[in-house]
């Protein structure tokens, strides 16, 4: 009987203790900066549907379309820009960007159809500084600011609660 009550304290312990306290994640899970990716999706307005994608009324097509930063670099992560529309990139650049200094992000997504034919180039930038966190984050977004083709859309990124995942509508 001895034995059964030890596993179990045992087993309470170690569940209790292997979580932060906010955030509800184990600690070690934390990311760095580096790792944290932009999750989103361009939806048309009068269907609630991707336009970017391999679906049936997709006027865009997610193999040619693609997504440029502010140098001209084209963001060639793999899936980038899935079947589905949703495009994933980084915020944060090594060697670029530092923590307590405000960052300018500016990345274009070139609109390309079936054909082949561009039709159209979106603009989704981002103004935010990056700061030291007390949670087990270690990091969160100060001032932060996403604009699509210069509409206003977040003025916070809650990347930690809502898994990142960020909706425009053209």
């Amino acid at each position: 009987m001895k034995s059964y009550i030890y596993y179990f304290i045992l087993i309470l312990t170690v569940f209790f203790n292997g979580c932060c306290d906010d955030c509800g994640v184990p600690c070690s899970q934390s990311l760095s900066a580096y790792e944290i990716a932009f999750f989103c999706y361009v939806f048309d307005k009068e269907t609630n549907e991707s336009i970017v994608g391999h679906c049936l009324d997709c006027p865009y097509s997610n193999t040619v379309s693609t997504l440029v930063d502010m140098y001209g670099d084209t963001i060639r992560t793999e899936g980038t820009i899935d079947t589905d529309g949703a495009m994933t990139f980084f915020l944060i650049k090594h060697g670029r960007d530092s923590v307590n200094y405000p960052i300018h992000q500016e990345y274009y997504l070139h609109l390309v159809d079936f054909d082949n034919v561009e039709r159209d180039v979106d603009t989704i930038s981002f103004d935010f500084t990056l700061v030291h966190s007390d949670r087990c984050e270690m990091y969160d977004y100060k001032d932060f600011r996403c604009y699509y083709n210069d509409s206003l859309y977040l003025t916070e990124y809650k990347w930690h609660k809502e898994g990142g995942r960020v909706i425009f509508y053209k």
